[in-house]
């Protein structure tokens, strides 16, 4: 049987107050911002912290129940006229990458908080509750490991996932969680329960340049890209660079190089959605001695491996691994192959897909349907209730970067209409 959707005079619906929402978008901004105007929070550091705490304070500007789970999760509640109902849950990350932009992860946070002050305000009648979600740790740019406190909340965290996950420094994501009282055995303990959620819904800059290419300002998401991600080192022999003759050397940094390059070659066979398109990345290398005078005797990357679907995805994957063992073969040097994170690309909701177009459709809103290429806490809570993500555009399509950019009218649009299909959903 069809659930109903409650109609709603969508003319007494109130708009959100830009003003505060890009008020404190950019206290959320502020915090870990550099020279150059690059953000850096990573995860667990004293500025993420921070930027959490100005969180919890404008929380409890806005009259709502807190919760802080043991990870640091942090979720803002307002009852609805049936406290029993499962709740409506929105938000995204406050984490960043290194140097990165401004608006990739709070424009959801904020603007999920904006929406429910602003039903609170007005007294807009809901029947479910509604929940704002901060997550932890969103980004990989720390541990390599990707949607943290949301994977913790699906109960999708197992003791093996985090066997290979180390930030730069050594420091294993595993102790970190020990730390906070998370063992190996009781990864599951932050879990929540499906039937205490209807729904769970994600404002998100589109990080790309589709929508501003074709000039509309509203993106509605499908699917989610998914990434594999390991760790591969080469081992050769560190040698002096003046003595040594290039025929006799075993260089470890020439074995990454090759497989840079195939790594590139074979992405750029996938061009069009239609066939599966993968992208490939290789964002870290550290080398060993690592000085101008010696051939390097060890190499490590760190390979990403993403695509909406997973067959293009895993075929890619495998293509590498194979390559950098064929590579280590042909130099007759070592090779290690860590996997840190395996996933596959999450479908979105169908249903809640109608809901928001319906409403872009009465509001003649132009938008474009569209999956994502960027991963997102929404593709974890997909997998324990239905889950929704609304785009807005990314000047230039930069992300990752001090110049990303979304005007605050975009912003704010994206804003109301994740009020109100929060508000409709909540009403079914």
């Amino acid at each position: 049987m069809k659930r109903q959707i409650t109609v709603i005079d969508r003319s007494t619906l109130p708009a959100i107050n830009q003003r505060r929402l890009m008020r404190d978008l950019n206290a959320i901004g502020r915090i870990g911002i550099g020279n150059r105007g690059g953000v850096t929070r990573l995860v667990f550091s004293i500025k993420e912290l921070r930027s959490r705490q100005v969180l919890i304070h404008l929380l409890r500007q806005a009259g709502l129940k807190i919760h802080i789970d043991s990870i640091g999760n942090i979720f803002g509640r307002l009852e609805g006229s049936d406290a029993k109902a499962p709740a409506v849950l929105s938000g995204s990350h406050l984490d960043t990458v290194i140097h990165g932009g401004k608006y990739d992860g709070p424009v959801g946070v904020i603007g999920a908080l904006e929406a429910i002050r602003t039903i609170k305000e007005n007294r807009i009648d809901i029947r479910a509750p509604l929940e704002v979600v901060c997550f932890v740790g969103e980004e990989s740019s720390r541990f390599g490991f990707s949607t943290l406190g949301s994977s913790l909340v699906a109960g999708e965290v197992h003791a093996k996932d985090l066997a290979n996950a180390v930030d730069a420094q050594g420091t294993k994501l595993a102790d970190v969680l020990a730390s906070l009282g998370i063992t190996r055995k009781n990864l599951r303990g932050l879990a929540r329960d499906p039937k205490t959620l209807k729904a769970y819904f994600e404002l998100h800059i589109e990080q790309g340049p589709i929508l501003e290419a074709i000039g509309k300002r509203i993106g509605l998401v499908t699917s989610i890209a998914a990434p594999s991600r390991f760790r591969i080192t080469f081992t050769g022999q560190a040698d002096h660079s003046g003595t040594t003759p290039m025929e006799m050397r075993k260089d470890a940094l020439v074995a990454a190089a090759k497989l840079i390059e195939f790594i590139e070659t074979t992405c750029r066979k996938f061009t069009t959605m239609a066939k599966g398109r993968v992208v490939g990345t290789v964002g870290a290398l550290k080398i060993e001695p690592g000085v101008i005078n010696a051939v390097p005797g060890k190499t490590e990357l760190l390979v990403d491996i993403r695509a909406i679907t997973a067959p293009a995805k895993n075929r890619v994957a495998k293509m590498v691994k194979a390559e950098a063992q064929h590579i280590a073969d042909q130099r007759n040097i070592g090779v290690e192959v860590l996997t840190i994170r395996e996933e596959d690309p999450v479908p979105l909701d169908k249903r809640l897909l109608r809901v928001t177009k319906a409403i872009c459709d009465e509001k003649k809103l132009v938008y474009e349907i569209m999956p994502s290429g960027a991963g997102h806490d929404a593709m974890q809570m997909a997998k324990i209730t239905p889950a929704a993500m609304i785009f807005i555009p990314s000047q230039r399509g930069i992300s990752h970067n001090p110049l990303e950019w979304t005007g605050p009218d975009d912003i704010a649009l994206g804003t109301q209409l994740l009020m109100e299909t929060m508000i409709r959903v909540a009403n079914e």
